[in-house]
């Protein structure tokens, strides 16, 4: 099984002239212009927006004809965005930000300049092109040379405006391959105390657990926390530019975090042979949770979504295969015993207590397994024996033997 994957490089622009800025900026503006002017079609059809208003858009905007295109995708797919979440009485609201050239329109390379290396060359229209120097950090200068040695492809340039200062965000894609035969089911579930448990079962051994790991996510509620209190401050004082300034440290240190967890999982996961992972498809899980106020708004800060499509796109760059399991699929893991199959009504605290068989885990880490079992018996790996015991999970905290990001099994 083959993939297309991408991921996104950014640099930043260094020391523009004035002419230069001057420039992206002109072009930045009548971009947005020619995006708002296809978004007044009101269509998702490419082809439909291409027949009646590509002439039309040549004669009336100093664009590029490539540019005339990218704006008119990103148009589509902003409309597309737009209803597929659409809400009661909102209004699309369109805002300034990037131009996106796609491999028709600018040029990349690696020069012996000494100011730096890497130079992007944008056409803007008919007359105007101009080279811009692009500096990188360490890991994306890493991605950048996989690139130039031909290991990636480069496929489109985001130019994006922020805070007066000018990033180039390229997209890099390639092809993996998935293996065939996978050996290995690593489970990934999310919850408000545990934010991530994963667990391993192999393919070989599926009566057995091989290994937990859990990661309770504390720094990120703690930036959620912090940043909560200063913007309730700053809403008191009216200080609305503020809010947006700290709305924007508070993503960046969220992300950062994100990132981390999700290279620890999937380094979890590449210690086993031939992996595939597996998460819970979580479309409409905050309409559907409703407990008290106070946990209703920890739950809703909680960026399990975002989790896992950086889980998602990581994995697949390492060549692992990843699965979403339907709500439907996933009923009742937290709920269900997974070594004798016993649903309980009703979870209380922390632990998950069979009174059928007796046995006492941590209710993430049993659902987890219950998620790897799903994608077992769909796979045909499971057999009707009960589990080989692992070890209470309950005990193992009270002895202080569990971290909350450390191995749990053995």
């Amino acid at each position: 099984m083959k993939k297309d994957v991408q991921i996104a490089v950014v640099g930043k622009v260094f020391k523009p002239n004035r002419l230069k800025v001057l420039a992206l900026n002109g072009t930045l503006n009548e971009y947005f212009s020619l995006v708002k002017w296809h978004l007044s079609f009101k269509s998702t059809s490419k082809t439909f927006l291409h027949r009646n208003g590509y002439e039309e858009a040549k004669r009336g905007f100093d664009l590029n004809t490539a540019l005339i295109q990218t704006a008119r995708d990103k148009a589509v797919e902003t409309l597309k965005s737009f209803e597929e979440h659409r809400k009661k009485d909102r209004v699309l609201n369109l805002k300034k930000s990037s131009i996106r050239f796609d491999k028709r329109c600018y040029g990349f390379s690696k020069t012996i300049n000494i100011l730096t290396p890497y130079w992007l060359t944008l056409s803007l229209n008919r007359r105007a092109r101009i080279s811009l120097p692009i500096v990188f950090g360490e890991r994306q200068r890493g991605r950048i040379e996989e690139a130039l040695q031909g290991k990636w492809k480069f496929t489109v340039v985001e130019m994006v405006k922020r805070d007066s200062e000018w990033y180039a965000h390229f997209v890099l894609g390639k092809t993996v391959e998935f293996t065939d035969e996978p050996e290995t089911v690593i489970a990934v579930d999310r919850g408000e105390k545990n934010f991530s448990v994963a667990v391993a079962i192999l393919k070989d051994k599926p009566n057995k657990l091989m290994k937990g790991q859990f990661w309770n996510g504390a720094e990120i509620k703690r930036i959620r926390g912090l940043y909560s209190h200063v913007r309730r401050k700053l809403q008191k004082k009216k200080l609305l530019k503020k809010i947006k300034v700290v709305g924007r440290k508070e993503k960046r240190k969220v992300n950062q975090q994100l990132h981390i967890m999700a290279n620890q999982v999937v380094e979890y996961a590449k210690q086993f042979p031939n992996p595939i992972m597996a998460m819970e498809n979580l479309k409409g899980i905050r309409r559907s949770f409703k407990k008290s106020k106070k946990i209703n708004r920890c739950f809703h800060s909680l960026p399990f979504r975002k989790l896992q499509t950086y889980i998602d796109y990581k994995a697949n760059i390492e060549g692992i295969e990843t699965r979403y399991l339907t709500r439907k699929e996933t009923r009742n893991t937290s709920k269900e015993c997974h070594r004798c199959g016993y649903v309980t009504r009703k979870l209380r605290g922390r632990t998950y207590g069979c009174p059928n068989c007796g046995m006492e885990y941590d209710r993430d880490l049993n659902a987890a397994i219950n998620i790897a079992h799903r994608v077992m018996n769909s796979m045909g790996w499971r057999s009707c024996e009960p589990l080989e015991p692992a070890g209470d999970a309950r005990t193992q905290r009270r002895k202080g033997r569990l971290n909350a990001e450390s191995p749990l099994l053995q």
